[in-house]
Formats: structure tokens, sequence, C-alpha cells
């Protein structure tokens, strides 16, 4: 694509998708500000599930993350 065609369009260029990192770490912190148990639960699971290509040393730095944010 031509470089002015491409600055011009930026705009309304979608964001990049969020990488399983950043999808546990968004997941951690909303189950830590959850209203209730339930919904804690139905994020720890999300995270959970997203986690699973994680290393273990990702998955500490997403729990780091998230707590800073708490």
């Amino acid at each position: 694509m031509n470089p002015i065609f491409a600055k011009a369009l930026a705009p309304w260029t979608p964001p990049p998708a969020p990488t399983p990192a950043e999808l546990v770490t968004r997941a951690l912190i909303m189950g830590l500000t959850a209203p209730d148990a339930q919904r804690a639960q139905e994020c720890a699971d999300m995270a959970e599930h997203w986690a699973q290509g994680l290393t273990d040393a990702e998955v500490e730095r997403c729990k780091a993350e998230a707590m800073q944010y708490v």
C-alpha cells in the first residue's frame, strides 16, 4: 500500500488483538475487582483458559501486573 494512503487510513485501522498474556492480566484484574464471588470465579476461569499457552514465568508476570492495578 502506498505510504500516503496508509497514513491517511491509520485512524480507521483497528487496534491489534490482545496477546494471551494481556488477556490473562485483564481477566485477573477483573477477578480481583469483581463485585461478587461468582463473577470472580468466572474471571479466574477465563484467566486459566488463556494461560494454558503461557510459561509459568509469563503467568507470574501477569499476576504481578494485575496486582499493580489493585
